[in-house]
């Protein structure tokens, strides 16, 4: 019933912004005229602002930049190979499902799809724009680029000079390629380090507490973080395993109160509750509690910014993933065309497509 709830809420959500879309779009048309910028909505649902402006290209002062470029691109595609063939791996050979397949309005929603959304963006535009200043220090012109709106899914394009490309060295023709695909990388692997320096693996972040529960008669607080639970390091598994029993439990946990410190709290489960009474978040780092930062940190605030890290990681590591790989029209797929031929590209993004639908079909899941 609750996914029911999510997904009509999420339908309700799009059809508000359709017609948003629709109204900008009737508004912009009358405000562009004949400026330097078009707007256009394709099929009442794909909305397209367009420059149509030459960028001059300009020299490159480090002609290593293309090889590096080249050589993170292929890190990357490396370990997107890694990845399917663990999916493989685990969906064949050990019958896990792994990886989780994102959908909007089944297992995205609520705020976390406007994390989602953000995250998109960032990517997409991080994506081209990087395509295109590799375009323009190669040596190759940008003829227009723009922003699009698909219903609420943000993106972007940069239109490149094809006859110049096609003439260019086929170093530069592979960095340009590459830059898209080693941008996103670059930012899976900063989200990645981020959300090391904000979060702890073991403890728990108390987000909110439920009246009359356990938890609240103990008086734990919103922004206590627990470290330790009986003597031991805090884990939802030995907390779950703890509150579930039906007998009498008592349970010493050691947390961290923002500007009180370390205190020890005495929470008591009587006899037929099965839950502590609270909801809980990653726990922030030692790093944050130790040198302060935390205590002047709102509770909504640290839980936002984890959040918005994790989505731009989940998504750009998506990004890297599906570009990476040779699927006939991403940029894995053309840099393969220009190493080794349209035939070799064609026959492995068919391989690659294969294994990917059996590694969807047998190791993720919704």
């Amino acid at each position: 019933m609750q996914g029911l709830l999510g997904l009509l809420i999420y339908l309700i959500y799009i059809a508000i912004v359709w017609v948003a879309i629709n109204v900008v779009y009737l508004i912009l048309r009358r405000v562009a005229g004949d400026r330097v910028f078009s707007v256009e909505l394709y099929y009442r649902v794909l909305f397209v602002v367009k420059r149509e402006r030459a960028l001059e290209p300009g020299v490159c002062k480090c002609r290593a930049l293309p090889y590096i470029f080249i050589a993170l691109y292929t890190v990357a595609l490396a370990f997107s190979v890694f990845t399917l063939a663990r999916m493989l791996y685990a969906g064949l050979l050990v019958g896990a499902r792994e990886a989780v397949v994102l959908m909007p309005g089944l297992n995205v929603g609520g705020e976390d799809l406007l994390y989602f959304v953000v995250a998109v963006g960032v990517g997409v535009v991080t994506h081209e724009y990087l395509h295109a200043k590799l375009a323009l220090s190669s040596g190759i012109p940008i003829k227009s680029y723009g922003f699009i709106l698909a219903l609420i899914f943000p993106g972007a394009f940069v239109e490149i000079d094809e006859g110049v490309f096609e003439k260019a060295r086929r170093h530069l023709k592979l960095a340009v390629l590459s830059a898209g695909v080693v941008a996103n990388f670059a930012l899976a692997l900063l989200s990645t380090l981020i959300i090391g320096l904000l979060t702890e693996p073991v403890g728990f972040l108390v987000v909110n507490v439920v009246p009359e529960s356990p938890a609240h008669r103990a008086g734990l607080q919103p922004g206590d973080v627990v470290y330790e639970i009986n003597g031991l390091e805090a884990t939802l598994a030995t907390l779950r395993e703890l509150v579930s029993r039906a007998e009498a439990v008592e349970i010493k946990l050691l947390v961290y109160r923002p500007r009180v410190g370390y205190i020890l709290v005495e929470v008591s489960k009587n006899l037929g509750e099965r839950a502590l009474g609270v909801v809980v978040f990653s726990a922030p780092s030692r790093s944050l509690v130790n040198t302060g930062l935390y205590d002047h940190l709102p509770v909504g605030l640290y839980v936002m910014l984890v959040k918005a890290t994790m989505w731009l990681y989940i998504v750009n590591y998506s990004l890297t993933f599906i570009n990476s790989l040779p699927l006939f029209v991403t940029d894995g797929a053309k840099i393969l065309k220009y190493v080794a031929g349209d035939r070799v590209s064609k026959t492995t993004s068919y391989i690659t497509l294969a294994a990917l639908v059996v590694a969807l079909m047998f190791g993720a899941k919704i």
